[in-house]
């Protein structure tokens, strides 16, 4: 009883995961990452201008909402397809937007940095790279944790006359790419109570503003 007050109480402080909208994507072994032809125009990604929003909820009641910073990337187009690119996350940058409790938000960011979620210290970045393109959906590789799905999401481009934004919202699976809490808890039934205090998708936002 007193574990279970205890599992409650710890819970209330922490995150992770959507309330399922948009829909969550389904994992496949990983692809071999595509190659732009020589027909293709390739846009540098603006690491200023491009942004990853996250979001993840706890099972009982509470969501938390941020920001995780994209360090390059590339896009490559073909008759208004994309046709190849990537971007690639700084993990240790994780951070809450408007926290409302700075002690708070200390803890959370603690925690998503540690072993009990991403391993940042020992996978300090993330990636994702077109394995297919198109015009309104493409798959990838998303690498998180060093394990690596291909995954179909959406995307949504733009031209414009410094060269293009691409946009996509969808979301993950944590458990797909090992990101549960209570990894280093030998307690197994402790470690399960807990996880099961975090809903399991993560959404995100994301948005790349890209020029030649």
């Amino acid at each position: 009883m007193k574990k279970t007050l205890l599992i409650l109480s710890v819970s209330t402080g922490l995150l992770l995961a959507s309330c399922g909208n948009p829909k969550t994507t389904t994992t496949e072994e990983a692809g071999e990452t595509a190659e732009a032809t020589v027909e293709s125009v390739t846009y540098n990604v603006n690491l200023d201008e491009s942004t990853v929003n996250w979001s993840g909820a706890k099972v009982l009641d509470g969501s938390h909402t941020g920001t995780v910073t994209v360090t390059a990337g590339s896009l490559s187009t073909n008759d208004g397809a994309v046709e190849a690119g990537n971007f690639t996350l700084d993990m240790t940058s994780i951070a809450e937007a408007n926290p409302a409790n700075e002690e708070m938000t200390a803890k959370l960011m603690g925690h998503l940095k540690s072993g009990d979620f991403f391993m940042v210290d020992s996978f300090p970045t993330a990636s994702f790279e077109i394995t297919s393109g198109g015009t309104d959906m493409v798959k990838g590789n998303l690498t998180i944790k060093g394990i690596t799905k291909e995954i179909e999401i959406p995307v949504t481009t733009e031209m414009t006359d410094a060269g293009m934004t691409a946009s996509s919202k969808f979301a993950i699976n944590r458990n797909d790419w090992g990101v549960v809490w209570g990894n280093n808890n030998t307690d197994e039934n402790w470690a399960f109570l807990k996880d099961n205090f975090i809903k399991d998708e993560i959404e995100f936002d994301v948005t790349l503003v890209a020029s030649k």
